[in-house]
């Protein structure tokens, strides 16, 4: 795979090609969520947070079948769900919908970056991790001890280029190194993740990325090995600006798929051979 090396101005300029890329413009990740509809927990509720203006999080948990607020906590620092492409998807829930990560935002501060955990039946706060840098959410282990974080080494000044990370939840810990597709050790990667899908145990993360200066590709997320391997597609430029809109889904067989509603099957995905076949190319909205 190419190096995909750009500057922030240039991944700008690059962005504004598709509307949905709008929030992420300023940078290499979505802001975080805040406000309605919160994110999907256990008991037939969500969790919704608002930042307010003295640098706190009100947390809000809010019963589906009325939308009524059945308990609230206010958090210290300025906290929201995770959101992981710029078509909106939030994540961050683990143990069957009973905990829950918030995440600061980059965009609110580039030099610190914190997580905290919560218990989504009491809003308790369970653990507060802090790190150096600007760091995003990008997924959980399936069992939720493992959260998964892209690193920005640069933040929002200089080249949009990510490592991703992992960390223990119990320790709040980083683990060491990076976590690079070992078939190519040296690549330097870049991109604005598009969309998501899982594999049907969870233990395999599938994110396409629109590759800005470079060409699309997937980034495929052994959650419960630290392993990855990075899938080459062949978009390039103004192809890429329909990828917002692509669906990820993976089969019983193994088999995932890339969907553009109104264009259909554009590409599979083989997960245990990582062989690629595309059908047709993406159409911009």
């Amino acid at each position: 795979m190419n190096r995909r090396t750009i500057a922030a101005g240039v991944a700008t300029a690059l962005a504004a090609g598709a509307t949905s890329l709008a929030a992420a413009a300023a940078g290499p990740a979505p802001p975080v969520m805040q406000g309605p509809p919160g994110i999907q927990v256990a008991g037939g509720a969500h969790v919704v947070t608002t930042a307010r203006a003295n640098g706190t999080t009100l947390v809000q948990l809010v019963r589906d079948r009325d939308g009524k607020v059945t308990r609230s906590r206010v958090i210290r620092g300025k906290l929201g769900v995770p959101v992981v492409t710029v078509s909106g998807l939030a994540e961050g829930t683990f143990a069957s919908g009973k905990r829950l990560v918030l995440a600061s935002s980059i965009y609110d501060n580039s030099s610190v970056t914190r997580f905290v955990t919560l218990d989504t039946r009491t809003l308790a706060p369970l653990r507060t991790i802090q790190l150096s840098g600007a760091f995003a959410f990008d997924a959980l282990s399936p069992n939720g001890r493992r959260l998964f974080v892209t690193q920005f080494p640069h933040g929002l000044d200089g080249p949009v280029r990510y490592d991703v990370r992992s960390l223990s939840l119990t320790t709040g810990r980083l683990d060491a190194g990076t976590i690079v597709d070992k078939t190519e050790p040296d690549e330097v990667m870049a991109g604005i993740a598009m969309g998501r899908g899982w594999s049907l145990d969870r233990s395999w993360a599938y994110t396409l990325y629109n590759g800005l200066d470079s060409h699309a590709f997937v980034h495929a997320l052994d959650t419960k090995n630290r392993q990855a391997r990075c899938l080459d597609l062949p978009w390039r430029g103004a192809q890429q600006n329909g990828l917002e809109q692509v669906r990820l889904a993976v089969d019983r067989a193994g088999m995932l798929t890339l969907t553009q509603p109104g264009v259909g099957l554009l590409a599979r995905i083989d997960t245990h051979s990582f062989r690629v076949d595309v059908l047709r190319d993406p159409v911009a909205p």
